[in-house]
């Protein structure tokens, strides 16, 4: 793995984007055994083998163990990982130097819960897992506080937040369609035609969608901002009552005959709810991150970087960096990004 590689990309894409003026230097004026620094805040190789061993189990708890083996691609799944692994703590470091501008700190009840995960997380580990790790009861204690505070940060921003979203924007709705693909639209137009006749003759949708469907699926759920569909698509589909069919509906993908299944899924629409506060609150976070890391300068030591090899040994610990901040700081799952 060409860890140094990884980083360059990872440090230009988080804090270097077109128009900024951030510096990224190499520099050999570090302490032993950093990585990096974002503005005055240092990243540490423990940090990094913590991050990403605690990320491999959380996708292999998801996707299996077998996982690790695999390329996504062409990019093994581990090289993935530790991307971001490092993305995520050149942000977590960012946003410490945006807390100290902001003025937020922890307080004595935030420093004792980072303690508590702190503890909790190192009399899990093994005499061999520490070794691995290189971690050490103190700094360990540090990457809770920088990971309490960055989530501090990102509430303080995002507090103002409008949460209120109503079912009518969220709504999830279901669809049945009858896709028509061909060179010639005349030919394709008279044979939607002829489909939707024997449609409103009563034909049942199903057995015809079975004979003439063209696309690779016939159900669809989604909701009004989807992007699997154009919007004229999408329109149609909102503006049908419950086993409604529409007139044939030219898109680039073809011709399609629609069928209304549900016009509101309970479930699924708070679900959206849920995903829609989520990323207006991430896009609340993104105007104001992104200006404030326009001055920001990242440093790291390119000779630590070329050599850096992280273990491919599982942990004897059954804990996760992740998982017991989200425990000891009852996180809930949907908040969880």
């Amino acid at each position: 793995m060409n860890i140094r590689l990884l980083f360059i990309i990872t440090a230009c894409l988080l804090l270097c984007g077109c128009g900024k003026e951030n510096r990224i230097v190499l520099t050999t004026g570090f302490e032993e055994g950093e990585l990096f620094c974002v503005g005055d805040n240092k990243c540490f190789v423990p940090e990094v083998n913590v991050y990403v061993k605690s990320l491999e189990d959380s996708y292999s708890d998801v996707y299996g163990e077998e996982l690790m083996e695999h390329s996504v691609e062409g990019i093994p799944v581990k090289d993935k990982i530790s991307s971001l692994s490092l993305s995520r703590l050149a942000e977590v470091k960012a946003m410490g130097m945006l807390a100290k501008e902001r003025n937020i700190t922890l307080s004595e009840m935030d420093t004792d819960k980072c303690s508590k995960a702190a503890d909790r997380y190192m009399k899990s580990l093994s005499d061999e897992d520490i070794r691995d790790l290189e971690i050490t009861p103190e700094l360990l204690q540090t990457m809770y506080e920088d990971y309490a505070l960055a989530n501090k940060v990102y509430d303080d921003i995002t507090k103002d937040v409008n949460p209120e979203i109503s079912d009518d924007e969220a709504r999830i709705i279901t669809i049945q369609r009858i896709l028509i693909k061909g060179e010639d639209q005349d030919e394709i137009q008279r044979k939607a035609d002829a489909i939707y006749s024997r449609i409103s003759e009563g034909e049942a949708f199903d057995s015809i969608a079975d004979e003439y469907n063209e696309g690779s699926e016939s159900k669809y759920s989604f909701g009004k901002d989807t992007d699997e569909f154009p919007a004229e698509f999408v329109d149609v589909c909102f503006n049908l009552s419950k086993d409604e069919v529409s007139s044939p509906v030219i898109t680039g993908e073809g011709t399609s005959i629609i069928k209304c299944i549900s016009t509101y899924d309970r479930e699924q629409t708070d679900a959206n709810k849920a995903r829609l506060l989520k990323k207006r609150k991430s896009e609340a976070f993104d105007d104001v991150y992104g200006s404030f890391v326009k001055g920001l300068y990242t440093d790291f030591t390119p000779d630590l970087w070329t050599t850096l090899q992280i273990s491919d040994r599982s942990l004897d610990t059954d804990e996760n960096f992740f998982n017991i901040y989200n425990e000891v700081f009852m996180v809930s799952k949907a908040s969880r990004s």
